[in-house]
């Protein structure tokens, strides 16, 4: 089984709309068996991958009770399964770092070969704990000063663990305006920086509509609109992202995601 965790500690730059496209492209493109736990108390993404926000049962919460079964995921509207997030899910964050250790190994008795994570943006063990399980950690950039503010703890943060555990790192810009100077100043200055620099991608995704459009239809973007370049580019990237952590042989793989 292997990770992916996708965080920011900023909210509103694009975390869930970047994890359910790193599940849907490892499930269809990579044909992994991928699964999606939504740890956000705001169960946005499992809103948009089921088209229903709320679950009395079988949720993410449930592997924190260990008298309980572990909760069978649910299938999605797109072809990865998801483990439904809870609107009390940050009450364990109360607890010792040590029960989130414990709930998340017990995702190991699924049968999955990827997890994808998405964290709520408060730091808290709903966020490091699955940075922890090693793989590959995902950050989403907005080139705005008020979202890298707390770019610096978070990646002091990945500094300490990956100091333990094989977690490698990369940046994603997104919604990136075009001609934008004020956010190429912003981009230079993470790309010349030491702890930054070397960890982003060098594609990045561009501010549309296409996004939350697709997402409400229950699609990726590349199955919404196959001519829009700005969709070529999000399965780029969701292809580097997952070819870190999958070793899945990926012949015809943009074929097969852009038909």
């Amino acid at each position: 089984m292997k990770f992916i965790t996708v965080t920011n500690q900023k909210g509103g730059v694009g975390k869930t709309a970047l994890s359910l496209h790193i599940a849907e492209y490892a499930a269809r493109a990579k044909g992994a068996r991928t699964l999606l736990v939504d740890l956000d108390g705001q169960r946005n993404a499992t809103f948009l991958a089921t088209g229903r926000a709320r679950y009395e049962e079988g949720t993410v919460l449930d592997l924190w009770d260990d008298e309980s079964p572990v909760p069978r995921p649910i299938a999605s509207r797109m072809s990865f399964d998801v483990l439904p997030g809870n609107e009390f899910a940050a009450e364990v964050d109360k607890q010792p770092e040590e029960e989130t250790q414990i709930a998340l190994h017990r995702l190991h008795s699924l049968d999955y070969d990827l997890v994808v994570f998405d964290t709520p943006p408060a730091v808290g063990a709903r966020q490091v704990v699955p940075m922890q399980q090693g793989g590959l950690l995902v950050v989403p950039l907005e080139p705005e000063i008020q979202a890298i503010q707390g770019l610096a703890g978070l990646l002091q943060i990945w500094t300490n663990i990956s100091q333990e555990i094989p977690l490698a790192l990369r940046l994603v810009v997104n919604k990136r305006i075009k001609n934008s100077t004020h956010q190429e100043a912003i981009l230079d200055t993470l790309r010349r920086s030491p702890a930054a620099g070397p960890h982003m991608l060098p594609e990045e995704l561009t501010a549309r509509t296409l996004v939350p459009n697709a997402l409400k239809d229950g699609k990726p973007v590349w199955d919404y609109d196959r001519s829009d370049p700005a969709a070529a580019m999000w399965a780029v990237v969701c292809k580097k992202l997952t070819e870190q952590v999958l070793a899945v042989d990926d012949t015809g793989t943009q074929e097969e995601t852009h038909g």
